[in-house]
């Protein structure tokens, strides 16, 4: 039997996120960004602001990868490349209503990834991405929770379809731990069991009408091994994902990763260090580009704006151009020089993931929900 007053309503008023961010002793914080995703559930949460020594502070806070691509095993690493650097080219020709190059080839000795031909002449390419590891990291062990989840009966997890669950791992005065590791067993079991057991209360976290209550209960549930989770209502629509096909469920993971412009900005030197050789003529950074999985973080164009907005000079010894390329928006910027320089706006408003909008419901008296 179906417990009717867990099941979530479909309406217009929004939910509160009580997602948590670590503020550490020394920053003082500026502003918060929140992305939301078509079912209403945070697509990314960050935090801005300055560290003791006044140097810009950037704290991300959660999000949840879109699947750009559907794979069943991880798209070797030339295909990718390829990709990239042919969206690279799509969107020059939207901007600029030129092609970027004539063709590109395979070269017989790597570096560089690619030769691109144009107009008689041939140019080195190579090819990396801005990423953040620890938050990749942190995702693939996380996915091992979504696994699990996956693999329930549906008398057990049927109370939480149409939810959608945040996640964090450390302890309380700290939430900024990684999931637990895939061969933590005994800590995955009684997390499952804790989520088999909770059961959600669609009223606990409403904001009627979009507005904030005066009071809530933001008290997460907590298992032994310190996990912490909440669940709110989808709203709006549900993700076309594999899980939410098996359980009726979208899920999400709160893990805090803190940077600053300065140190960015020194680890982006020595990734351009790396791959200034004289086989190279320019060098692309992907940013938000799907990685082997088919995944996209947004968390990484956040950081890439950032660095953007406290920009720093970059010099080469061989190449002449190193181009960021943001891909849920198209634009590009050349890095090379005393500032970064635009290369051409932003093409598109973003990246939509995949997902179901969720139809009006006509209730008895004939009016229809949102």
């Amino acid at each position: 039997m179906t417990n009717s007053s867990s099941v979530p309503p479909t309406t217009t008023d929004g939910y509160i996120n009580p997602l948590p961010l670590l503020i550490r002793a020394g920053i003082t914080l500026e502003s918060v960004a929140y992305m939301p995703s078509p079912w209403g559930a945070p697509a990314g949460t960050a935090a801005v602001g300055r560290n003791e020594a006044g140097v810009p502070w950037l704290g991300i806070a959660s999000e949840t990868p879109f699947s750009w691509l559907r794979v069943s095993e991880p798209v070797p690493k030339q295909q990718l490349e390829f990709l990239h650097i042919q969206r690279l080219a799509v969107d020059h020709r939207l901007a600029t209503n030129r092609e970027l190059y004539d063709a590109v080839v395979v070269p017989e000795t790597d570096p560089p990834d690619f030769h691109v031909l144009a107009g008689g002449k041939q140019a080195g390419c190579e090819l990396t991405v801005l990423s953040i590891q620890q938050r990749r990291q942190a995702q693939a062990l996380f996915f091992e929770v979504a696994k699990r989840l996956g693999l329930q009966h549906r008398h057990r997890i049927g109370h939480l379809t149409g939810y959608h669950v945040s996640m964090w791992f450390g302890t309380a005065d700290d939430p900024t731990g990684l999931p637990f590791q895939r061969t933590d067993h005994d800590a995955h079991d009684r997390l499952v069991e804790a989520l088999v057991a909770f059961q959600p209360d669609p009223d606990q976290l409403k904001a009627p009408g979009g507005e904030l209550p005066k009071q809530f209960d933001a008290r997460p549930v907590r298992t032994p091994d310190d996990a912490s989770f909440f669940a709110v209502p989808l709203v709006g629509g549900v993700p076309a994902s594999g899980l939410f096909g098996t359980t009726g469920i979208s899920l999400g993971l709160a893990f805090q990763s803190d940077h600053t412009a300065q140190q960015e900005w020194a680890n982006l030197r020595a990734i351009v260090q790396r791959k200034d050789r004289p086989t190279n003529d320019f060098l692309l950074i992907s940013v938000g580009a799907p990685d082997r999985q088919g995944q996209c973080f947004l968390s990484e164009e956040l950081l890439a704006d950032f660095m953007l907005q406290h920009p720093e000079e970059l010099t080469t010894n061989h190449l002449s151009s190193v181009i960021l390329h943001f891909w849920s928006t198209g634009r590009a910027f050349e890095l090379l020089g005393g500032a970064p320089r635009s290369l051409w706006p932003p093409l598109y408003n973003g990246f939509a993931p995949s997902h179901h909008p969720i139809r009006p419901k006509e209730d008895q008296s004939g009016h229809v929900h949102a």
